[in-house]
């Protein structure tokens, strides 16, 4: 299998906390609590590793945690080089409601990001696809401070000028808002809006299953080769060419019965459908058919995320 190369520009300090009921400016206790290195490229370099593919996981963080993400990644069996700048990096916290599952986020804000050190990792993102030759590269998450909203258009156009044949590694691209809306004309392999994101694009509503598949269809025409929109407990549909099918969301209990948390379950979508780039011939091109077949995996990826909570 090729390697994938995931890039995390905010990673985190996700800490997920279970309650009986939100109540504004009430005090709570936590039932249970759990805190974990967090960010989509991780997230997705994790799930991947575990997959079996070889993976190297680059970004930046505060210098407070760069060595610490590092030495994570590492025991994890994933070459990782993340770029220590001034500063915390950030700590979201999620609240999980017992009662039904409803979530709260309070996501945090990373420390800013300046041109040298954006320079150094863009140097250590294209040495590294012209060193390995990897599969796909994978560019996820929200841009901290001090990034340009194109930085993700800007490197999927050169990742694909980045080997000999002028094909360069298949790019996935998992973000939202306008570092989302300027790489779709880069013409990334796949990007992976979820409903709310895909409707802020095309400027609408995006209501039941046959207008999920005219929204990816739709936005496939604005450049991706395909598009996985992601739809949660309604599943997703996938999307290449002129074909769009939705896929079912699959059973998404634990062993107990209960749902843990959702928290993930789109990465591992992301990571199932960069491994299945992965075990292909590189020679091939992946077809509509083959495509929508790994997004039925990757939808029984997230629900096995879902699950386990891993």
């Amino acid at each position: 299998m090729r390697s994938i190369v995931t890039v995390t520009l905010n990673p985190a300090i996700d800490r997920t906390a279970w309650i009986e009921r939100l109540e504004p400016g009430a005090t709570h206790r936590t039932a249970t609590s759990r805190a974990s290195i967090g960010g989509k490229g991780i997230n997705v370099a994790r799930t991947a590793a575990r997959l079996g593919a070889p993976v190297i996981a680059l970004g930046v963080a505060g210098e407070d945690q760069a060595a610490r993400i590092e030495q994570h990644l590492v025991s994890a069996g994933i070459r990782a080089r993340f770029l220590a700048v001034e500063g915390e990096t950030r700590t979201n916290l999620k609240l999980i409601e017992r009662a039904d599952g409803r979530m709260t986020e309070i996501n945090g804000t990373g420390p800013e990001v300046n041109a040298d050190v954006l320079e150094r990792l863009t140097d250590e993102l294209f040495g590294t696809v012209a060193r390995e030759h990897p599969a796909a590269v994978v560019l996820a998450g929200s841009l901290p401070a001090g990034v340009p909203a194109d930085v993700y258009a800007r490197w999927t156009h050169g990742l694909h000028r980045s080997q000999g044949d002028g094909r360069g590694p298949e790019v996935i691209v998992d973000a939202s808002d306008e570092p989302l809306v300027l790489a779709l004309d880069a013409h990334p392999f796949l990007v992976k809006p979820n409903r709310v994101e895909a409707g802020t694009i095309l400027g609408r509503t995006i209501d039941g299953d046959e207008d999920a598949c005219r929204a990816a269809r739709e936005l496939v025409a604005r450049g991706p080769r395909a598009v996985l929109l992601s739809l949660g407990a309604g599943g997703a549909v996938a999307a290449m060419g002129d074909t769009a099918e939705w896929i079912p969301a699959a059973d998404l209990a634990t062993s107990e019965g209960r749902l843990v948390t959702t928290v993930g379950a789109g990465d591992a979508m992301v990571a199932r459908i960069a491994v299945e780039v992965a075990r292909r011939d590189p020679a091939t091109a992946m077809t509509p058919s083959a495509f929508i077949a790994a997004c039925r995996l990757a939808v029984e990826q997230a629900a096995a995320h879902i699950s386990t909570g891993a």
